[in-house]
């Protein structure tokens, strides 16, 4: 006469198989993420002077990058003076697009429109094919009086 085994008996065998479909994985590596795409450069360089004809912004870039399309130039509203405070948040404002010419590495903008005084701020941020943005530029800072 065949004996039946209890639940007891079977506990650890289906723990085991329990924990062996734990381990397993369901082939998912996590969470979905846009496909790889190159970065585009941060400028680290941005330099503005005031001149007659306004503020006359120059930047550079090490290299040639080929999905470097253009740069969006950004400028703060008038600030009453300027302050030396790095984590301030700023308002700023786009001023003009500029395209970016194959193996063009030096880049100049003037800022004719500046209608008030008091002090401000600019950075320029690349973009690329696709409009997508890359890192903002260091900030440089003019006043105007």
């Amino acid at each position: 006469m065949k004996r039946r085994r209890s639940w007891l008996e079977w506990a650890p065998i289906v723990a085991l198989c329990f924990m062996g479909l734990l381990l397993v994985d369901c082939g998912k590596k996590g969470r979905p993420r846009p496909p790889e795409q190159e970065k585009l450069p941060r400028v680290e360089d941005l330099q503005a002077v005031v001149l007659d004809a306004g503020v006359e912004l120059t930047w550079t870039l090490k290299k040639d990058e080929v999905n470097l399309t253009g740069f969006n130039v950004y400028r703060s509203k008038p600030q009453p003076e300027i302050s030396d405070c790095p984590g301030c948040t700023r308002d700023f404002e786009l001023i003009t697009s500029i395209k970016v010419k194959p193996g063009q590495t030096q880049f100049q903008v003037i800022d004719q429109y500046i209608g008030a005084r008091g002090g401000f701020y600019y950075r320029v941020i690349p973009f690329d094919e696709r409009d997508r943005p890359g890192p903002e530029s260091n900030e440089t800072k003019v006043l105007i009086e």
